[in-house]
C-alpha cells in the first residue's frame, strides 16, 4: 500500500518535471525561431518597378513572431501579386522565391518582369511579359517589343496584373525556346519584329495545329508549323537556315548549298505533280536571292499520328514561294 502511494509520487515529480522541460523548450523554440525581420534581395535592375523595399514588405503583410518553421509562405507570394489591383506598379514585380534565413528571418527575392510582347486589344495595347501578363496598357505600339498577331484572348475583360488565357497555347514556349538557343530578350527584340499565330488542319490526319509566322526586322519570313512540338529544335533549326541562306550565293545570285552547288526545286502543276519539259524531263528551277526575297522558309515536323512515333528531331525546312 505505501509502496503503490510512494511510486505515484514519484512518477507526478518525474512527469512534472519532463513537462516543465517541454514548456521551457517551446517557449525558447517559439523565441528563437520567431519571425522577427524581412527584407527585400532584387536580382534584376528596376527600370519600370517603381516600388521600394518598404513598400513590399509591408504589402506582404508578414506574421511577426510567428514559427517560420510552420509559417507557409504561400500567402505572402499571393498577396504580392493580388496587390496589382490596388497598386498597378506591382504588374511589374515577380517574387522569385521567399528564403527562411535562421533562425528568423524572410528574404523576399525579386525580379522585375520584363516587356517581351504587344498586341492590340480593341482600340488599345497590351504590354505583356513572356507569361503573358499584362504589365500596362498602352494607346499606340511602341515598336520595340515583339508583336502577336492573331492572339485569340479568351478573358472577358482584361486589366494591368492579369495573365492573358489564349486558346493559342504554345505561344507562352516561344520565350524560352528563344532563350535555349542562346538568344537573350534583347537579341529576340532585335532579331524578331512579329509573331503572327494561324490554326491550320494536317490533311492526312485531320489534325489541327497552330502555326507561327515569324518576320524578321529584315523583312525575312518564317513559318513554324506545329509550335506545340519540339519548338526549341525548330527555332534553332530556323537559325541554322537563316544562317546558311545568305551565307553561299554565287555571282549569279544563286544560292549554294555547302557542296557548292545550286540549289534547285521542281515546278508543280495545280494539281502539286512535277511539271515536265518538251523532252520528259522535269522542270527544275534555281533559287537566287531576288526569288529570296518572295518567299519563306517552312519548318515543320513529319506527320504526327497514333501508329508511328514521331521524334523532336525529326523536323526539317523547306523553301516556299508566297503564293
Amino acid at each position: 500500500m505505501y509502496y503503490n502511494i510512494g511510486m505515484s509520487k514519484k512518477a507526478i515529480i518525474i512527469l512534472s518535471v519532463v513537462l516543465g522541460i517541454i514548456v521551457t523548450m517551446l517557449i525558447l523554440f517559439w523565441t528563437l525561431f520567431a519571425l522577427s525581420s524581412v527584407t527585400v534581395k532584387f536580382h534584376t535592375t528596376t527600370k519600370n518597378l517603381a516600388l521600394t523595399e518598404a513598400e513590399i514588405v509591408e504589402t506582404g503583410d508578414f506574421c511577426y513572431g510567428a514559427s517560420v518553421l510552420f509559417d507557409g509562405k504561400k500567402k505572402y507570394v499571393e498577396r504580392l501579386d493580388e496587390a496589382v489591383n490596388k497598386n498597378e506598379n506591382f504588374a511589374y514585380l515577380e517574387v522569385v522565391n521567399i528564403e527562411t534565413i535562421f533562425p528568423n528571418r524572410y528574404v523576399i527575392h525579386v525580379a522585375e518582369r520584363e516587356e517581351v510582347f504587344e498586341v492590340q486589344y480593341g482600340e488599345n495595347i497590351l504590354v505583356l511579359d513572356d507569361e503573358l501578363r499584362v504589365l500596362k496598357i498602352e494607346n499606340a505600339p511602341l515598336g520595340e517589343r515583339i508583336t502577336l498577331k492573331n492572339l485569340t484572348i479568351l478573358n472577358e475583360n482584361v486589366a494591368v496584373g492579369d495573365f492573358l488565357e489564349v486558346k493559342e497555347a504554345g505561344v507562352l514556349n516561344l520565350y524560352n525556346a528563344f532563350l535555349e538557343n542562346n538568344r537573350t530578350l534583347a537579341e529576340q527584340k532585335a532579331f524578331v519584329k512579329d509573331i503572327s499565330l494561324n490554326e491550320y488542319t494536317v490533311e492526312m490526319t485531320g489534325k489541327s495545329y497552330v502555326s507561327a509566322k515569324i518576320t524578321t526586322r529584315s523583312g525575312r519570313e518564317f513559318v513554324i508549323n506545329n509550335i506545340d512540338f519540339a519548338l526549341s529544335n525548330k527555332i534553332q533549326l530556323l537559325f541554322a537556315v537563316d544562317c546558311a541562306l545568305y551565307a553561299n550565293i554565287d555571282e549569279n545570285g544563286n544560292l549554294l548549298n555547302e557542296a557548292g552547288e545550286v540549289i534547285f526545286d521542281y515546278v508543280l502543276d495545280e494539281n502539286g505533280d512535277v511539271q515536265l519539259d518538251d523532252d520528259g524531263n522535269m522542270i527544275k528551277r534555281a533559287w537566287t536571292l531576288e526569288r529570296l526575297k518572295n518567299s519563306y522558309v517552312l519548318i515543320d515536323n513529319f506527320v504526327l499520328n497514333d501508329y508511328v512515333e514521331t521524334a523532336e528531331t525529326d523536323i526539317f525546312y523547306r523553301l516556299m514561294d508566297k503564293k
